[in-house]
């Protein structure tokens, strides 16, 4: 296969590296703590993008230019590292992930494509392993089920295929998105759950066609079941948040955005980091679901609580404030890496698009087949999705978030529920421009809103993320040919939306700065695949599954290498207010970076994904070296 890295990416480098310059230093008055010399550096710096050599002292970025000017640096006490010619990039940011902690073990099907034979057989050996529980009463909860990718394709199943296993212990299996579950009849027993039983706000239990629940619980519904579950026994906070960082530094994650954490989760984080534990720059996002009214008042007042326990004069420096009302700028980051409650997420516009469930709220319904699978006849249906919550509330909500300090990370994936939440950051627009902190879009004062995953936008919204200042944090890796596209979402939506499907090209030209959030555990942790998949819009499944062969809309949607590595570096920085400090190497900002294996501008483009990383650094140390990299 050809590279399809773009000519632009190469021209750029090549001509950069070509001219090269002493880019930009600080005046050397003392020796720097590391040097990294005769390297490849990719900068995401617009005036000086590619050098040969880097300078840190105190954390700090104070050289970046060509080999000549970093001999100033070394002193006799300096570490050298000798690059060899590796390449070197700013840390990945990743401006929405979930899981961040190792958890306690879990029937896990690894989102492996599965026979219902293998799904079931996996569960039976689950079953009669005591890891897992020996009694009756013992629930079986199963990780990471990719539904969409059960064999042959268009395989569907219901509770029947759980109520034919030999166990009378309940049963709950959580799809890889998060969005859907089933659950045997056992479960749904003892969660409470018959015929009768209403829709939660913001979920959906699913029926067959006598009336009873058929075992898929949709979004909120599977609340239902969480809740009767008796609880277990307490991991140690602490020692699982190590675990999480550990394996985010060998990724290397310099910096995350969390979504829907609780105040315990930030305070273990905080504990961490007063024991100088921290490896990544850790920004939370929390979410109550209160919306409107005393609950939202008592929710913000919590929210104000949080932050001022973890962000009092007597634990700081823990890291930057996120953002405050009437601030041009913030206090500055710190070298060693911190904690800061930034804002609220994620909050859920509406679910996901994929069959099934088909959650997500579209502005004309989903199609159906009213022929059959050898003649289908696809034609509108009735369903249009759910949106969970309206714009109105949406935007009342975010500003009043806004008007103390934090920012709004809403979840939108059809084209409705985007509509709906840009009209609400609009609302959240209008209150800024009366309101007398108000600083512009652009500046330390602003709440910076976010809008997660806009995987499917109408053609008339493209230019307003640019126009209201939203960023739309999305997931690359899903922009591949595969069961939870091609067949799942391709044709219930008809060719005229399957073309803007997973839009970030179209999103990109029209001016929107583009995030990356990986969803993390939602989907595996493998930001390298994800930057792949931006730049070809494929996925090599292998002969096995034709079907998913070629790309996905690549000539409307594909991302050039530099706007991908962009978006998951300085963009994502700039979701979580510090694009100042960290997100490309700059002389005054701090040594978050990575050494890689490979130089991704010189590879095939379908060779990214094999990027391994030699060493993490944050903050002028390093958090990870490879066992083969002693330079």
């Amino acid at each position: 296969m050809p590279n399809k890295t773009s000519m632009t990416s190469r021209a750029l480098l090549a001509g950069a590296l070509t001219t090269l310059s002493v880019g930009a230093a600080a005046e050397a008055q003392s020796p720097a703590d590391t040097v990294l010399r005769d390297g490849s550096l990719y900068t995401v710096d617009a005036e000086h993008p590619s050098a040969e050599a880097l300078a840190v002292r105190d954390g700090e970025i104070v050289y970046v230019g060509d080999e000549a000017g970093v001999d100033a640096y070394v002193g006799p006490d300096t570490r050298v590292i000798d690059l060899d010619g590796r390449m070197v990039m700013p840390g990945l940011q990743d401006a929405h992930i979930h899981g961040i902690t190792a958890g306690r073990a879990q029937c896990d099907l690894d989102y492996r494509p599965l026979s219902v034979d293998e799904f079931t057989a996996h569960l039976e050996g689950c079953l009669a392993d005591p890891d897992f529980g020996t009694q009756r009463d013992d629930w079986l909860t199963v990780e990471h089920w990719y539904v969409q990718f059960l064999k042959p394709r268009g395989t569907e199943v219901d509770k029947a295929v759980l109520d034919a296993i030999d166990t009378e212990r309940p049963i709950i299996v959580y799809d890889v998105w998060g969005h859907a579950a089933l659950a045997n009849s056992r479960a749904l027993e003892l969660a409470g759950i018959d015929a009768d039983t209403p829709d939660p706000q913001g979920g959906v239990i699913k029926h067959d066609d006598r009336g009873r629940p058929n075992g898929w619980l949709y979004d909120d519904a599977q609340f239902l079941v969480d809740e009767a579950m008796p609880e277990r026994p307490p991991l140690d906070p602490v020692d699982a948040a190590r675990r999480g960082l550990a394996v985010l530094a060998e990724e290397g994650i310099t910096s995350f955005q969390a979504q829907s954490e609780s105040r315990d989760t930030v305070e273990t984080f905080a504990e961490l980091r007063e024991a100088h534990g921290l490896t990544a720059r850790a920004h939370f996002l929390i979410d109550s679901g209160a919306r409107t009214g005393d609950e939202l008042a008592a929710f913000i007042d919590e929210l104000d609580a949080i932050r001022e326990a973890v962000e009092s004069p007597e634990r700081l420096p823990l890291q930057v404030r996120a953002w405050r009302p009437g601030e041009q700028q913030g206090p500055r980051l710190v070298a060693e890496p911190g904690v800061s409650v930034a804002g609220v997420g994620e909050v859920m516009a509406d679910g996901i698009l994929q069959a099934p469930t088909q959650t997500a709220a579209l502005l004309e319904p989903y199609r159906v087949n009213a022929g059959s699978e050898d003649a289908p006849d696809w034609r509108p249906g009735d369903n249009r999705g759910e949106a969970y919550i309206d714009a109105e509330t949406l935007g009342e909500m975010a500003t009043r978030f806004a008007e103390r300090g934090y920012q709004t990370q809403i979840h939108a994936i059809g084209d409705r529920a985007v509509r709906n939440t840009l009209d609400a950051f609009a609302m959240l627009r209008e209150a800024d421009a009366t309101a007398p902190q108000a600083s512009g879009y652009d500046r330390g004062g602003d709440s910076r809103p976010l809008m997660s995953h806009a995987e499917l936008v109408d053609a008339a919204d493209h230019e307003r993320f640019e126009g209201l200042g939203v960023v739309p944090v999305m997931s690359y890796q899903w922009a591949k040919p595969a069961p939870d596209s091609t067949d799942a979402v391709k044709p219930y939506l008809g060719a005229e939306r399957w073309a803007g499907y997973e839009p970030e090209g179209e999103l990109a030209a029209a001016g929107a700065k583009i995030a990356y959030g990986s969803d993390y555990p939602v989907d595996p942790l493998d930001h390298w695949f994800a930057l792949e998949a931006a730049v070809l819009r494929e996925a090599d499944w292998g002969p096995e599954f034709p079907a998913y062969a070629g790309d996905l809309n690549a000539e409307q949607q594909a991302l050039s290498l530099d706007a991908a590595i962009r978006g998951i570096t300085l963009n994502a920085a700039y979701a979580m207010h510090q694009d100042e400090v960290t997100g490309s190497l700059e002389v005054g900002k701090l040594a978050d970076l990575l050494v890689l294996d490979r130089n991704l501008f010189e590879i095939p483009a379908e060779d990214i994904s094999e990027t391994q990383v030699l060493m993490t650094m944050v903050g002028g140390d390093v958090v990870h070296r490879a066992e083969d990299f002693q330079p």
